[in-house]
């Protein structure tokens, strides 16, 4: 998996982080202004001191806009390439720091973070095994009160419901199976929204 992203990394890693807006760099960057305002925050009341962790982070297409609205942006990613271009990416924001990970966040200590959140990372996972392994750690690495918020594929035609795939198109969830993964992980889900769609999306709270 991480050769196959190093591999996209090294071809064109805008178009393999947003495939629809590659074509420029002011393109690139306001999908991410946008992404940012309409998937990932909306509805959240964003605090100025949240320290945030974003989950398969890329070049920090996210993290970069959304290091202006909190003290600390965090990201990881699976591809070394993908982390040496987002330093670049997000030069100039002293509060960005990005780590490649081997799959997991036991580098990240535990209750650092305010807001952990993945967006069109997970549906690339080939095994489900993956992302609870990461929705285990965003668990562990959250504050008491702290959300959580995911997006996952939950389409449910056969051709894509299995359980392994690939690095691309990867594995897919229902919307209860979402639910009950993360409450295995000892979150409270506050809302499910986009079942049966490429865009499931999950948010979720560390109660203590």
């Amino acid at each position: 998996m991480r050769a196959d992203w190093e591999k996209r990394a090294r071809e064109n890693a805008p178009f393999y982080i947003c495939t629809t807006a590659a074509e420029t760099p002011e393109a690139f960057a306001a999908s991410g202004e946008k992404d940012l305002a309409e998937q990932v925050l909306d509805g959240l009341q964003v605090s100025p001191r949240w320290s945030v962790l974003e989950i398969g982070c890329g070049i920090g297409r996210l993290l970069r806009p959304l290091s202006t609205r909190v003290e600390s942006a965090v990201g990881v990613d699976l591809s070394e390439e993908m982390i040496r271009r987002g330093r670049e990416y997000c030069a100039g924001r002293p509060n960005v720091t990005l780590h490649r990970t081997d799959g997991g966040l036991s580098f990240l200590p535990d209750r650092a973070f305010d807001f952990v959140f993945s967006h069109i990372v997970f549906q690339h996972l080939p095994r489900k095994s993956y992302a609870e392994r990461y929705l285990h750690e965003a668990h562990r690495v959250l504050r008491p009160g702290g959300i959580l918020r995911v997006q996952v594929d939950g389409r449910t035609r056969p051709f894509v419901r299995r359980w392994v795939a690939d690095s691309w198109s990867g594995v897919v969830f229902s919307k209860r199976e979402l639910q009950r993964r993360l409450e295995r992980c000892g979150f409270r889900v506050t809302e499910l929204r986009g079942e049966g769609t490429q865009y499931l999306r999950a948010t979720a709270m560390r109660d203590a």
